[in-house]
């Protein structure tokens, strides 16, 4: 009898056994599984001479058009809404550079948002040789820009840009920026301006004057 007990208890520590570690395997899966799962969708934008990858989803691109600057322009709304998001452009231009003849050009990318009423654009140009392979040589500049005629004024710009893999030439570009929007308000205005994440910094008995800081970002693919 007492043998009997101590099989029976052996078999119950065998199985129980077996079973954590079916369970400890399952959860290793799953925890796999999660780490594996990429959370952020991500839309290319395809624009003439190379790509952008957005880290949103449901959004609506439009198609490419031609500027009035010669730029090929597509812009972001969001999907449900129809609201402007965002809006990129390229341009290329030919370079007469010494022994790469209508083989470099300049490249201009820029990526523009719109703060209520202010329209703000981070650029970033590059030089282009187009051999046996398309590649980046150099980034020359990075701004910033009003693009449109409002009364406000655009403050403490900061914009750098660098090649992806720490080298030239390279396939990609990441440029970023901060810059500051500063505008005059009325006691009809300052309400939706405060709503859309500008601060009164000073006030008078001519209005309200407010500002708000703004960031742009984006890494751009030669294709």
């Amino acid at each position: 009898m007492r043998k009997m007990i101590y099989v029976l208890v052996f078999i119950a520590v065998a199985l129980f056994i077996i079973i954590a570690f079916d369970l400890s395997k399952v959860n290793t899966q799953k925890d796999i599984e999660n780490t594996n799962v990429d959370n952020i969708s991500s839309k290319t934008i395809k624009l003439k001479y190379g790509h952008i990858d957005l880290s949103r989803d449901n959004v609506n691109i439009s198609e490419s058009k031609l500027d009035s600057d010669g730029f090929s322009r597509i812009e972001v709304y969001d999907k449900d809404s129809g609201k402007f998001i965002e809006a990129y452009g390229v341009k290329e231009e030919p370079l007469n550079v010494s022994g790469f003849a209508n083989k470099a050009s300049k490249v201009t990318i820029y990526k523009e948002r719109k703060d209520y009423p202010a329209v703000v654009r981070l650029y970033a140009v590059l030089t282009v040789y187009s051999d046996s392979l398309r590649q980046i040589k150099s980034i020359d500049k990075t701004y910033w820009e009003k693009a449109d005629d409002g009364d406000w004024q655009l403050k403490n710009p900061h914009a750098a840009a660098i090649s992806t893999t720490g080298l030239f030439p390279s396939k990609e570009i990441e440029a970023s920026g901060t810059a500051t929007i500063e505008m005059k308000a009325n006691i009809f205005t300052v309400g939706i301006l405060n709503k859309s994440g500008f601060n009164v910094f000073q006030s008078d008995e001519n209005g309200y004057y407010l500002r708000k800081t703004v960031e742009l970002g984006f890494r751009y693919t030669l294709d």
